[in-house]
């Protein structure tokens, strides 16, 4: 008699295998593993990251859209647009990404694997970006944009303790920005046949708004942040296996 072959831990995880408790425990120790590496590879020294950040600025002359000073500067200009700016970063940043794995788990459980690995491969990836490429934030670089988020992400002073493991010069790729256009390719493909799915864009598009906004990252980030996203996807779908895809119709 033949007895079929177990898979390996491994195999396992890569396959959602697990129940929901070891999938949150999964999580929380791939979230400080990212951010432990995203703090490894912080720079000492501003020098690297703002002449990076003037080749930013200068590229996005080039092509005629600097907009980070005048997108700021009108959003701080009226105070309720200001509000809402300011707690959509602080609060949709990590609200967005728990909402959204519970979402896929509880309704399109056959493809939270391949969800759940894209999402962690892309953050692999935005840690590189952040090694090779550390780049000051518009509010770091002496262009006169303040960042209304600090107190707010400090929570009034609750979170004060994890300022000093922030790396300060992780802002290409941006993952604020880029968690949103994942989520949204993925809805818009997980949706279907809704026509409803595409107001999925609109994630992406207010995040993108709201991070130059609030002068914490620049344009050019959320192209980096989609470039991270797309390299992800691609990783992901090659070490699929037999994992169903999310842009593959479900059967009726």
């Amino acid at each position: 008699m033949t007895v079929a072959a177990r898979p390996s831990p491994l195999a396992r995880v890569w396959s959602a295998r697990w129940p929901i408790a070891a999938e949150l425990a999964l999580f929380l120790l791939l979230t400080v593993a990212y951010e432990w590496l995203r703090d490894l590879v912080a720079v000492a020294s501003p020098e690297r990251p703002l002449r990076h950040a003037e080749q930013v600025v200068d590229l996005e002359k080039a092509l005629g859209l600097f907009i980070e000073p005048d997108v700021h500067d009108w959003t701080l200009s009226i105070g309720a647009v200001e509000f809402a700016t300011t707690w959509f970063y602080t609060l949709a940043h990590t609200t967005g990404f728990v909402v959204m794995f519970f979402w896929v788990w509880f309704r399109r459980r056959e493809h939270f694997a391949m969800f759940r690995n894209w999402f962690w491969i892309t953050n692999g990836l935005a840690v590189i970006g952040y090694w090779l490429y550390p780049l000051a934030p518009p509010r770091l670089t002496g262009l006169g944009m303040e960042d209304p988020t600090k107190e707010s992400l400090e929570l009034g002073g609750a979170l004060s303790w994890f300022q000093p493991f922030r790396n300060e010069f992780a802002a290409m790729p941006s993952m604020h920005c880029g968690y949103t256009i994942l989520f949204a390719m993925a809805l818009i493909w997980l949706l279907r046949p809704s026509p409803w799915r595409w107001l999925a864009l609109l994630w992406p598009a207010t995040m993108i708004y709201v991070v130059m906004a609030t002068a914490n990252h620049w344009w050019l980030d959320a192209v980096g942040g989609l470039g991270a996203v797309l390299l992800g996807l691609l990783i992901a779908d090659r070490l699929a296996g037999g994992l169903p895809r999310p842009w593959e119709r479900r059967p009726a």
